[in-house]
């Protein structure tokens, strides 16, 4: 079981602790506020209010054993900075800090953070890329101008395979995967729908309407395809 530290409990890192322990991981949940951790209290492995910039009050909590932690508190840049180094002076494996500008992401990379997250701005390029193809499912970027998304099988490659659209040469996408609803049976042994991925597609697998497609390629591209 993956155990991270999130530090800092405002709306993003709330949400972020709920969501990782909601997925199984063990979380210990740290900000100074006392009421906002006993909101989280019942939801998180450990939910305690203290002083992050306090390296003692850190390990006693046992958050030098932790796999990766997450400074998310955007609002005092100086005691999210001062975290970041006391964390990797804790030997955490993985450090996380917020940043609301570059001029602090650029500051918490030089000072030793592993990755730097700005969640307004991905927030923002999420939504340029939803609004521009508001087709598209899910977009994450991985390089500049270069994603993978998902997406319905638009009308026009219903019934087809993959052979037959010749998309790599046609659109310059790739299909990775093609999530696929099959029937199954649930414990009770009523027929349940369950959403699939088939993997690795062939040239023959042919695409059916419910099929949702996961597709690599430049934007550019993929803003062109059919929908």
């Amino acid at each position: 079981m993956e155990r991270f530290a999130i530090i800092g409990l405002g709306r993003f890192g709330s949400r972020l602790a709920r969501n990782l322990s909601a997925k199984g991981a063990e979380v210990i949940a740290i900000d100074r506020d006392r009421r906002i951790v006993e909101e989280l209290r019942d939801q998180v492995t450990l939910a305690v209010a203290l002083d992050a910039t306090d390296e003692q009050a850190l390990r006693l909590q046992g958050v030098d054993q932790v796999d990766c932690a997450v400074v998310c508190m955007g609002h005092d840049f100086e005691a999210n900075a001062l975290s970041t180094v006391l964390l990797k002076n804790l030997r955490v494996n993985k450090v996380i800090s917020r940043s609301a500008n570059d001029m602090q992401a650029r500051i918490l990379s030089r000072i030793g953070a592993d990755n730097v997250v700005n969640p307004e701005d991905e927030s923002s390029d999420r939504w340029t890329n939803r609004l521009l193809s508001p087709f598209i499912i899910d977009h994450v970027e991985l390089g500049e101008g270069y994603a993978i998304v998902q997406m319905p099988t638009p009308e026009a490659w219903r019934g087809r395979t993959l052979s037959e659209l010749d998309l790599r040469n046609k659109h310059n996408v790739t299909i990775v995967a093609i999530k696929r609803r099959t029937p199954s049976a649930s414990a009770s042994g009523a027929e349940e729908v369950e959403e699939r991925v088939v993997d690795l597609p062939q040239p023959s697998s042919r695409l059916t309407a419910d099929d949702v497609l996961v597709i690599a390629g430049f934007d550019k591209d993929i803003r062109r395809l059919p929908n």
